[in-house]
């Protein structure tokens, strides 16, 4: 085992060698040449500085023709910081929506992931540039132990070319800590309404070479709906070697344990009569989901004033079982599975001189492989009743990636990339005396998408940017295998496992923005217009049947995405000859249209796609003080109606949500917050489950999910 664990060490750090030393040297130039402003240099690159900081992430992002956010973990640390909700609530261009007021069930950028339920899809998660998104593309949120990030990166659209982004959405790459930027002590306890209860403790520091980070988070939370409970414990730690100035050596432990009660959607009727109220049969039959999730990573990293590189692999493990609804018109019932990914990663950006003037050339490939074995039983008052169906899935990614950006002039530079995509999607029926027969299929796809763009510097703080780029999305297990519910009584059918073949979502997307700081005022705003072919939607067919997933010959999503933050007043109430030191009042806003309509379609005509808010807005006024107090309003106002089904007949209602939040950081390491939500009571839909009729005949529909009535919530930090 041993020898085994030194050749994989081995052919990891060959791997590196390898990527650093055949990038093109060739074309370099005097060194002394002058540079503008794409050279990012990190002043002091011989100390090591575990992964990237906040400012250095800032610094790259002016190297990026398109629409990318960087969200400090700072926000988390002034109001509840529970979740992704938390983390990227009010950053453009991206809706999250919340079935239980814990967790994104749904997290969607320029209109991917419109059918995924609790498990996002089309936009790959990362932490330190390792996929998390499983090998068919899904991602369970709850897996990140976010009190561990230093900061979020939100690329939108095929921004996100360095992490080998393949699908519409983009890209979250979360930078953790380590120990060169963590307290040798913290320590953070939360609490709220509705039950809501967090800790979390962790440790971190340098011993010559080595240094260690290590966090572990309790939450848990009895739900604003009956029937609504969570709790959710994780454990993180990465402990890195810097073997010598320009090379370091980081292992990775992630391991989560979830148990969520499911309360499931209710009619808009009865949600504004109750939000709080759930289906009785959720009840009955304890309709929950619970797992066990451990994962293990490790990354060689090289890096100078001009070359970096990794080389690293990861696996995962997951055992979960999901009870669902078996009854007349539900065939799920309960599914249990153990899963098994493995993913490898290389990588690696060349910063140089080609013609005088400034070249970065990225290339990497980041294949993933998933392995799975499901059962399905019936649900009998939460217990497992007779098998309806076995079978194991085999998902492959495999993204090869290349980017050369070159500066042509001062200000301007030109870019282009190209994306070689491999995937498999193999399903194995092990359970074949069904009606639906033996279901076994395999599916293979191959995919090339090719990306240019251009930036313009207007001056050293700001600049405009356009790209145009080709995404990509081969289908999950989940849009192909459903139950056939159609099998007769007593007193039901079994259900019968369907797969059902799709092909890979596609689209070309023209962007044009622009970012930078101007006196008062800081901005990003960004304009797109996606081309969609065979869009993965759920629709009706011309009777009205509900068919289920299909692919849709055309659609288009276009949209705007835009932030600003503007330094509204200094020196009110304290004046000092710095400005650093004096009070100040900031006003931050953000807005996002989402306009995703069918073209032409023989069902739905022009209508507009359901499920996703179309107008967003979102805005905090907050005051701070140089002895650490701040406090302010915040405002979350969804501005228009939007429908939730295809046929555009059943709308979710606009709705405003009001908060406030305050706090002191003291100078002895203590600080403390207090947050509120909701405080007009709102009764408002937090997500919807979209569907293609609502006037079909099995309606009214249980696809609303309420959100929280009003709640506070507060919390104290100790950091030593």
């Amino acid at each position: 085992m041993f020898r085994k664990l030194l050749s994989l060490r081995f052919l990891i750090l060959l791997s590196v060698v390898i990527l650093v030393e055949y990038t093109p040297h060739a074309f370099a130039q005097d060194t002394n040449a002058p540079l503008v402003l794409p050279t990012i240099t990190v002043v002091g690159t011989n100390a090591p500085t575990g992964t990237p900081s906040f400012d250095a992430a800032q610094a790259q992002k002016r190297q990026v023709p398109g629409a990318l956010t960087i969200r400090s973990n700072s926000v988390m640390s002034t109001s509840r910081g529970s979740s992704f909700l938390d983390l990227l609530n009010g950053v453009p261009g991206i809706t999250l929506q919340s079935e239980n007021g814990m967790e994104v069930s749904k997290y969607s950028s320029r209109g991917s992931g419109i059918l995924s339920e609790d498990e996002p899809l089309g936009v790959i998660f990362l932490l330190d540039g390792f996929p998390f998104n499983q090998g068919d593309g899904e991602v369970i949120l709850e897996d990140f132990s976010l009190g561990s990030i230093k900061y979020a990166e939100v690329f939108r659209g095929a921004n996100a070319f360095k992490y080998g982004a393949i699908t519409l959405g983009g890209a979250v790459n979360l930078v953790s800590k380590t120990g060169y930027d963590a307290a040798p002590f913290e320590a953070r306890l939360e609490g709220g309404s509705y039950g809501f209860m967090r800790a979390q403790i962790s440790s971190g520091g340098v011993e010559g070479p080595l240094d260690y980070y290590a966090t572990a988070t309790g939450r848990m939370r009895d739900g604003f709906r009956e029937h609504s409970s969570e709790n959710t414990e994780d454990l993180f730690a990465d402990l890195g070697y810097q073997i010598s100035d320009n090379l370091q050596n980081r292992f990775y432990l992630s391991a989560t344990r979830t148990d969520r009660l499911i309360p499931g959607g209710i009619t808009k009727q009865e949600m504004n009569a109750d939000p709080q109220q759930v289906d009785p049969e959720y009840i009955a039959q304890d309709a929950n989901k619970e797992w066990y999730y451990l994962r293990l990573a490790d990354k060689v990293s090289f890096d100078t004033d001009n070359e970096h590189a990794n080389a690293g692999m990861y696996w995962w493990h997951r055992n979960l079982l999901e009870r669902g609804l078996f009854d007349a018109d539900n065939s799920d019932g309960i599914q249990g599975y153990y899963s098994d990914n493995y993913g490898w990663l290389l990588n690696s950006v060349t910063d140089f001189q080609l013609f005088d003037r400034p070249n970065h050339f990225t290339i990497g490939f980041t294949p993933t492989v998933e392995m799975e074995n499901d059962g399905d039983f019936q649900n009998i008052d939460g217990h497992k009743g007779a098998q309806t169906g076995k079978d194991t899935e085999l998902s492959i990614n495999a993204p090869l990636f290349a980017e050369d950006q070159q500066y042509v002039t001062e200000k301007l530079s030109l870019l282009a990339g190209i994306q070689g995509i491999y995937a498999q999607r193999r399903l194995t029926d092990e359970f074949n005396h069904t009606d639906s027969g033996n279901q076994s299929a395999s599916l293979t796809f191959w995919a090339a998408n090719p990306k240019v763009g251009a930036i313009y510097e207007l001056d050293n703080k700001s600049q405009i940017y356009a790209n145009f780029s080709r995404s990509w999305q081969p289908p999950s297990f989940d849009n192909m295998l459903d139950f056939d519910d159609d099998n007769p009584p007593p007193p039901f059918g079994t259900g019968s496992l369907v797969f059902t073949p799709l092909d890979p979502q596609w689209a070309w997307t023209a962007e044009v923005g622009t970012r930078g700081e101007a006196g008062r005022f800081s901005w990003e705003l960004s304009l797109y217009h996606s081309w969609v072919h065979s869009e993965l939607l759920e629709i009706n067919n011309a009777q009205g049947v509900d068919i289920g997933a299909v692919n849709i010959d055309r659609t288009q999503h276009q949209g705007i995405e835009a932030g600003l933050e503007i330094d509204l007043l200094h020196s009110i109430f304290v004046r000092h000859s710095g400005t650093n030191l004096d009070d100040h009042l900031t006003f931050n806003q953000s807005y996002t249209l989402n306009d995703f309509h069918f073209v032409h379609n023989s069902t739905f005509g022009d209508n507009r796609i359901g499920g996703i808010p179309i107008h967003l807005y979102q805005a905090e006024l907050m005051y701070e003080a140089p002895c650490g107090f701040y406090a302010g309003p915040n405002v979350q106002w969804n501005i228009t109606r939007y429908p939730v089904d295809h046929m555009n007949t059943l709308f979710a209602d606009e709705y405003l949500l009001l908060g406030f939040k305050t706090g002191w950081t003291f100078k002895n390491g203590f600080s403390v917050f207090f947050e509120a939500k909701n405080l007009t009571d709102k009764i408002y839909a937090a997500s919807v489950d979209p569907i293609p009729d609502a006037k079909g005949p099995d309606g009214p529909f249980e696809i609303f999910h309420p959100g929280d009535g009003r709640s506070f919530y507060g919390g104290i930090s100790y950091v030593f």
